[in-house]
């Protein structure tokens, strides 16, 4: 750097340092101007709030600064925003002060000013004649302020004028007016920040599925989501600003909390309003306090009880799994059932379903629900049967904290609460005690019910299926079943017919288990051999498709090949339908009859035949052999080796 004919201020010979270093041009112009028209556009958009705050102060300070040519409003980059032309403009004498819109000062074009030093200082900067770099400016006087916003400079606000015309006082004017610009500016930009807060917090609860309201200390309304008046049927616009008390017909529990200050998590209401219509929710809410302890908001938010038994029943499977098409089989017993299964789907009517064992009642029920306009609503399910006696009542009412040892302390809903707006499915329905019939007649007839140790009354909208095994008219007969229930529950009646009438679904049934059993125990079975179907056939199934898959299922793990035989196929379950009369040989003469030596056979004898008519009979299967006769596997292969015997 060549030497300076007198002294600087430092931040005026850091700018001829940084000049030098960047090699700048003492001939250049005020400025430069080589933006594109989109990068002009986009920069006057990205900085129109800045403009827009600076526009008045700008225009009453050049009321003060008629001796400067132009004031500026410059951004961090250099990018002049606005220019005023102020009264010290002549266009004769300042012929060459060009200060276009989106022109730009840099110091490697325009040497150091009082802009970029300000930028670079961080502090309002005054350069007067030749304490600029470029000659252009030494008639000159630039001074500039910085303008801040969250204690970033965001920009300059900037005059130019002849250097005779400088003065300090101008700079404290550009000071305050920078000053009073960062100010508005700042506001604005947080005043936005946190308009755009509240409204994205604001688009959160409303997508919310809970009902949000919130109080201020004197109870008045100061927020409600859509889900919240919906659930308290109220109107929304017109409740907000009014007192609480003023918006439900009912009185309101948030009072309490800002009474006490003590709030509560997941609490159960059930309230009436003066139109009749009941509210049951779930409440939780929640005092805000200050400093000092005192609550000055409470936020309360609440879920409808369907919504949570809903969640409930999602989480626990309370659906229903099967459909008509999932149903095996196409003889015209089991298709006059479908049909009439389907027209109970329509109704709204009870149905029993009834038939043995294994037969797939519980398969029909689901099938109903998903055939019925409740399809997307809860299925739940109990068996009748399997819970003790004295729990069976809190299972499907349920009851109330406190109501007997043992019970939670918040109290349970019961199942019929959780299959309200769709089905209930009671099985076994004819194990149920006689004390329990008579409640569940009661709820049947009134669509009501009462949890235990509770006298809270709820509605219930609830379609009632009950399946049985047993004959209820006998039972009835007996005095075991009550008579009226079961004409309650026997308004629409399937009854399921039993595998040995229906022998031609069986091997459908057949190839649908090995298909699926092989796949599952990961077996390459494929089909079954006609002997074993035969054998099959042949057989009652007492425990009809139950007793059948089992079998399957059995035959797969045993077959090591792809086709199932009879030897796979037989089960010692079956030696009871098996005629025996072929056994009754065995058995030696009548002792009471006179007999000779010669009539007498050796022991041996007689248990050799016995041995080989028990594997014929049995088909060869060791342990059927073993069981027919009374004795050990062990002792059947010791007996075949010492006689020669094969299978």
């Amino acid at each position: 750097m060549e030497l300076l004919s007198k002294a600087y201020k430092d931040y005026v010979v850091n700018g001829f340092k940084r000049c030098e270093a960047l090699k700048t041009d003492k001939e250049s112009s005020v400025c430069y101007f080589n933006i594109s028209a989109f990068d002009f556009d986009s920069l006057f958009a990205e900085s129109k709030e800045l403009i827009n705050h600076s526009e008045n102060i700008i225009d009453k300070i050049s009321e003060y600064m008629g001796s400067y040519v132009s004031i500026l409003l410059v951004n961090k980059d250099g990018y002049i925003l606005k220019e005023k032309k102020c009264n010290g403009y002549n266009s004769e004498i300042n012929l060459d002060m060009n200060l276009p819109l989106g022109g730009r000062f840099t110091e490697k074009f325009n040497g150091n000013t009082s802009i970029s030093t300000s930028i670079i200082e961080n502090k309002p900067i005054i350069l007067v004649g030749e304490e600029h770099y470029c000659r252009f400016y030494h008639d000159y006087t630039t001074i500039s302020a910085p303008i801040y916003c969250n204690e970033e400079i965001v920009g300059v606000l900037s005059a130019i004028g002849l250097k005779e015309n400088s003065s300090e006082c101008a700079l404290g004017i550009l000071e305050a007016a920078s000053r009073a610009i960062s100010i508005g500016y700042e506001a604005d930009i947080k005043h936005k920040q946190l308009v755009k807060k509240n409204k994205c917090e604001s688009i959160i609860v409303e997508t919310l599925t809970d009902g949000v309201l919130t109080v201020d200390k004197d109870g008045f309304v100061t927020y409600l989501n859509q889900v919240g008046a919906e659930i308290l049927c109220i109107d929304r616009e017109s409740s907000i600003g009014k007192h609480i008390s003023n918006v439900v017909d009912f009185k309101p529990v948030v009072l309490d909390v800002l009474k006490t200050g003590k709030g509560y998590i997941d609490k159960e209401f059930l309230l009436t309003n003066k139109s009749g219509v009941k509210i049951h929710f779930i409440k939780t809410t929640v005092p805000i306090k200050d400093g000092n302890g005192n609550t000055i908001t409470v936020v309360d938010t609440f879920r409808k009880i369907k919504r949570v038994n809903k969640l409930f029943n999602e989480m626990t499977g309370a659906y229903a799994n099967f459909n008509f098409e999932d149903i095996i089989g196409s003889s015209v017993k089991l298709q006059e059932c479908i049909n009439t299964a389907k027209a109970a789907a329509n109704s709204l009517s009870n149905v029993l379903i009834t038939g043995e064992s294994g037969t797939g009642k519980e398969l029909i029920a689901h099938s109903i629900h998903n055939y019925s306009d409740r399809k997307k609503q809860p299925f739940v399910s109990i068996n009748c049967g399997a819970i003790p006696r004295e729990l069976l009542e809190s299972e499907l009412f349920g009851y109330e904290s406190g109501s007997f040892t043992g019970a939670s302390t918040k109290g349970r809903i019961g199942k019929f609460e959780l299959a309200d707006g769709g089905t209930i499915f009671l099985d076994e329905i004819g194990e149920m005690p006689m004390d329990m019939q008579v409640k569940l007649l009661r709820v049947i007839q009134d669509r009501k019910i009462t949890r235990v140790g509770g006298n809270t009354i709820f509605d219930l909208d609830v379609r009632i299926i009950t399946a049985t095994n047993k004959n209820l008219l006998e039972l009835c007969r007996k005095g075991i079943f009550r008579e009226d229930l079961y004409y309650r529950i026997n308004v629409l009646h399937v009854n399921l017919p039993p595998l040995r009438e229906r022998k031609e679904d069986i091997h459908e049934l057949i190839q649908h288990f090995v298909s699926k059993l092989s796949s599952h125990l990961g077996k390459e079975v494929h089909d079954i051999s006609p002997n074993a179907l035969k054998k099959i056939m042949s057989y009652s199934w007492p425990g009809n498709i139950r007793e059948l898959e089992n079998a399957i299922e059995r035959a797969v793990n045993l077959c090591n090949g792809e086709i199932i035989t009879e030897n796979e196929i037989f089960n010692e379950e079956w030696i009871g339908s098996i005629d025996h009369t072929t056994l009754d040989e065995v058995s030696v003469t009548n002792l009471s009859e006179p007999v000779s030596e010669i009539d007498i056979e050796p022991l041996e004898v007689i248990e050799k035949r016995a041995i080989e008519r028990a594997l014929s009979i049995s088909g060869g299967n060791i342990t059927i052999t073993a069981n027919l006769l009374k004795v050990t596997r062990n002792t059947i292969y010791n007996k075949m080796k010492k006689y020669s015997l094969e299978v």
